[in-house]
């Protein structure tokens, strides 16, 4: 072995991080927890902070509730997913233990969003047996964004963690570790309650579920709107890709969600160029790919006004460049011709 290939290894072995890049995913989490810290202080120092009525504290409540459940459903949905399918550090142990303080500030146990994502979404995407997504219609268009913001986390989630760890979905022992994760959590997760029980509830609990509901869940209900299940016909046709070059600058690349479904282990910072390696793949399977990102995704199928035409806007949407119509809309909207024919023919 030369001088220069021994002493790479030699690096290598000491290096901390699995990949450079992983630092801004590190160094994201602790922002976030810094944050809750900031937050924390001026609660309890209200004459300091000048929040001196009633009026200000929920004021202030309102503000950093919203802002703390935006970073805390980036930190998780997004940072800590990209954990959960390449792993940040070369440790295992440092891996399994920041993994647990990664995602305590987001109102989960790591292991219970690992299964949640990983064996149960990822598997298994717009097929019956994943329950992250919002229920479908029967002419197969989700249920309402507002529907699946308020019901889905905690309550389905709930009882869907509590049967796939009761029935052994997951693997063997899956219900032992779950038990020992969830008391690792707690133990973590109820710090704030200990400093001030009114303070956790405004600033730890509100925040996670507006985190979970409305940041991560837009986000979900946006990747994949209008899809399918994968198939040799329609290999592209169960998730959206997103864009937006500022979007995804600012998400760790969420957006290239086709890609990441479909190459999973790719490096988050590698989707851009790997996105360009895929493009003619894209077209010709008719994928769907929009110009923007999920933000204004979420605002155009939230749309009240319309009646669900915010909806038929989004899944018909594409980016220059791309197929027409995506192949997936196509079905779907033929599906809901052939309804609204039958229904037709029986009033006739």
């Amino acid at each position: 072995m030369s001088e220069a290939v021994a002493q790479k290894y030699k690096m290598g072995k000491k290096r901390l991080l699995a990949h450079p890049q992983d630092i801004h995913c590190i160094a994201y989490h602790i922002f976030c927890l810094i944050a809750y810290g900031c937050a924390f202080w001026l609660w309890l120092n209200p004459e300091l902070a000048k929040i001196e009525t009633i009026w200000d504290r929920a004021a202030f409540v309102g503000g950093a509730a919203y802002m703390l459940g935006w970073i805390s459903g980036v930190d998780v949905g997004v940072n800590f997913h990209n954990h959960t399918h390449r792993r940040v550090f070369r440790s295992k142990n440092w891996n399994k233990w920041f993994g647990r303080i990664w995602t305590f500030s987001g109102g989960w146990p790591s292991f219970f969003w690992n299964h949640s994502h990983v064996v149960v979404h990822h598997a298994n995407v717009m097929r019956d047996n994943d329950w992250t997504l919002p229920k479908k219609k029967a002419d197969g268009s989700f249920e309402s964004i507002y529907s699946y913001v308020f019901f889905h986390w905690p309550w389905r989630y709930a009882v869907h963690l509590y049967q796939d760890f009761t029935t052994g979905r997951g693997g063997r022992h899956v219900g032992r570790t779950a038990l020992k994760e969830l008391a690792i959590f707690l133990v973590l997760w109820s710090i704030p309650f200990f400093i001030d029980w009114k303070m956790a509830l405004a600033l730890w609990v509100l925040p996670q579920w507006i985190g979970n509901a409305v940041t991560m869940g837009s986000g979900m209900y946006v990747q994949h709107a209008g899809g399918m299940p994968k198939s040799k016909d329609r290999p592209m046709s169960h998730s959206t890709t997103y864009l937006s070059k500022f979007f995804n600058l600012t998400m760790f690349n969420i957006g290239y969600h086709i890609e990441h479904h479909d190459y999973p282990h790719v490096h988050w910072s590698e989707l851009p160029a790997f996105h360009e390696k895929m493009k003619p793949k894209l077209i010709e399977s008719g994928a769907h790919v929009v110009p923007y990102g999920y933000y204004k995704a979420a605002a155009i199928v939230a749309q009240v006004s319309k009646q669900g035409r915010g909806y038929d806007q989004f899944v018909n949407d594409q980016a220059p460049g791309f197929a027409e119509e995506p192949v997936a809309r196509t079905d779907e909207r033929k599906a809901r011709e052939g309804g609204a024919v039958g229904a037709e023919a029986q009033l006739g």
